[in-house]
């Protein structure tokens, strides 16, 4: 029997066990914050009880786990693998899954070096809902290849790029530069056209130069994301800034796209809005609400 315990039970690591429940010969648990907490137990709970997870009072209920997956706010990396280290079985394999850069995932490995637990570090490729445990996870560390091999035989998909930790998370800060400027271009270039009048030309004309790609999709799905996770991709996209600058180069891409998302969530916050409004509900509160920088 495998047992695989989550540091974290929210929307990931919520898609990833609703994927691998009724596994054969797999075990599932979650320690989190939160079911300690009496207003947000009872929704955590039924989650938990919906995909077969047992709830862990205590994180050092994740002791006899095989792996223990890291899936915490970038902030937090560091001190859940400090807190969950000394937990750690013999040969148990701690996943960081976070959304943080190599230097983060190099002090989260020393963390967790100092106890019994081995160390890989993985950077999710996509939005794991609706991919579920299928989703694609780049996994680096010495252990790489072999917690691939274990854990693809329970259907997910991860794939080995190196043995140091931080180079799957290095993959995933440069390629956010790419991901979230394009959110951050949206951003601006949607809400000055919402003012000049002009968004769906803009939109249409994007839509030719670009043929093949829904920019009006695009727009919908890009927004929604600031919306609901605006102050995450915030934080990703500040370690992908560090990321940057490690590498010797001036992130000034990286540190406008965290100009631009973080005041476009700001600006949508406590607006009434859904995350099923579209860039139609999205974009004429971002024309009316974003400010120019004093």
């Amino acid at each position: 029997m495998t047992q695989i315990a989550f540091i974290g039970f929210g929307e990931a690591a919520q898609s990833i066990a609703g994927g691998l429940n009724g596994q054969t010969g797999l075990r599932l648990s979650a320690f989190d914050l939160r079911f300690a907490d009496a207003a947000a137990a009872p929704a955590l709970e039924r989650a938990a009880a919906e995909r077969n997870v047992e709830p862990l009072r205590d994180i050092s209920g994740i002791a006899g786990a095989d792996f223990v997956f890291s899936l915490v706010v970038g902030s937090a990396t560091r001190s859940v693998a400090a807190a969950a280290s000394p937990h750690m079985g013999e040969g148990a394999i701690y996943l960081d899954l976070n959304s943080v850069g190599p230097e983060t995932k190099a002090l989260a490995a020393r963390e967790i070096a100092a106890g019994a637990g081995r160390f890989v570090e993985g950077a999710v490729m996509a939005r794991v809902p609706p991919y579920a445990e299928r989703v694609p996870i780049l996994v680096a560390g010495e252990q790489a290849a072999e917690a691939a091999e274990r854990l693809n035989r329970f259907g997910m998909n991860l794939e080995a790029v190196g043995t140091k930790p931080g180079q799957a998370s290095a993959l995933k800060m440069i390629r956010s530069v790419m991901i979230k400027g394009v959110e951050a271009l949206l951003i601006e270039a949607l809400s000055a056209a919402e003012r000049a009048g002009v968004t769906e030309r803009i939109l249409d004309s994007v839509g030719e130069t670009f043929p093949g790609l829904d920019w009006r999709q695009q727009a919908d799905y890009y927004l929604s994301r600031t919306f609901e996770h605006g102050a995450r991709r915030v934080t990703e996209m500040t370690e992908a800034a560090d990321t940057i600058e490690s590498l010797g180069l001036e992130p000034n891409m990286s540190r406008a796209a965290c100009r631009t998302i973080g005041a476009a969530h700001a600006a949508m916050k406590d607006k009434g809005l859904s995350a099923a409004d579209g860039y139609r509900g999205f974009v004429p509160v971002l024309a009316r609400d974003l400010k120019r920088e004093a």
